[in-house]
């Protein structure tokens, strides 16, 4: 009587490590990549003009994110805040405010940033490498323990950068807030 031909266990395993080899990785449940990589000036803003920059600063608090922020700051930015109970203007440099946002950002569960106009005698485009500008806001921040704080003020910035074609950067900031 002639048995049916079974392939031996060796066979078979070599089979599957063959197949295994030659079927690409797949995993059905994954989405696709996108064929064109998307623009990070389209999506965040194109800091080379002075509107693009605005949209870049706003999406650097909405997605909390320090490197994109600090990215916007000039390596000579200077912050500067008025003291209300010391009645003095106060300011710091550039590594504090990185740090001080990033501290911030740390601790938000949430910040949203909504600029809301120039105001008068703002976007003053001394050259192609100056600018003074002028814009009011409003920030909400809501902190991990779910307290919220809510302001509103306004930006006076000087952007700068080396000529035209180059991203603005901020130089300095004085910051009239209502918190």
């Amino acid at each position: 009587m002639n048995l049916p031909w079974r392939p031996s266990f060796p066979t078979l395993l070599l089979s599957g490590i063959v197949l295994v080899l030659m079927v690409p990785a797949c995993n059905p449940f994954a989405p696709a990549l996108d064929e064109v990589p998307a623009d990070q000036n389209a999506l965040l803003g194109n800091p080379v003009t002075v509107r693009g920059f605005f949209d870049r600063f706003r999406a650097s608090y909405q997605l909390r994110d320090s490197t994109l922020y600090g990215q916007l700051l000039h390596p000579k930015f200077r912050f500067t805040y008025h003291d209300f109970a010391a009645n003095v203007d106060r300011s710091w440099t550039r590594d504090v405010d990185a740090n001080t946002t990033y501290r911030l950002f740390k601790a938000a569960r949430s910040t949203n940033l909504q600029w809301t106009q120039y105001l008068p005698s703002s976007d003053t485009l001394a050259s192609d490498t100056l600018v003074n500008v002028e814009r009011s806001f409003l920030l909400t921040i809501v902190q991990r323990d779910d307290e919220r704080f809510s302001g509103s003020g306004t930006a006076r910035l000087v952007l700068v950068r080396k000529n035209r074609n180059d991203p603005w950067r901020m130089r300095s900031w004085y910051d009239r807030s209502e918190f």
